[in-house]
């Protein structure tokens, strides 16, 4: 049975600081969860985890993700109060989430519904009418 962490709030701020500096600085890339967890090698859950704060990120993560941020390794702590384990970036200061469902849907599994005119299209083709795909 796995033990449960205990509440400890200057670790924990200061695992959500990281978060949000990681989910700013990947959404200043415009990149994905899915792009950021093939560089860390793990589940783009997993890099969820790390941007809420929920679980720590291990120093090799962070020297990695800083190198392909191109960004010195201090960016993750800047702005963060030690002495008083607060961080001291505002709401306007957090990006907000890419709104595509937080991810990029793999096409293979869940098709593009914009690309349904071409799948007419073909139908059209095959069959010398007008169709309408989810009519």
């Amino acid at each position: 049975m796995a033990k449960k962490k205990e509440y400890n709030p200057k670790r924990d701020n200061l695992l959500t600081h990281i978060g949000h500096k990681i989910r700013n600085k990947r959404i200043e890339l415009g990149l994905t969860q899915v792009n950021v967890s093939e560089v860390l090698n793990v589940s783009f859950q997993q890099v969820q985890k790390y941007e809420k704060g929920k679980d720590a990120i291990s120093l090799f993560a962070l020297i990695t993700l800083a190198d392909d941020f191109k960004v010195p390794l201090s960016y993750f702590v800047e702005r963060y109060d030690v002495k008083n384990g607060i961080s001291l970036l505002n709401k306007e200061d957090i990006k907000p989430e890419l709104k595509r469902c937080n991810q990029v849907r793999n096409e293979k599994l869940y098709p593009n519904p914009n690309s349904y005119g071409e799948m007419s299209n073909h139908l059209n083709s095959v069959f010398g009418e007008t169709l309408k795909i989810g009519q």
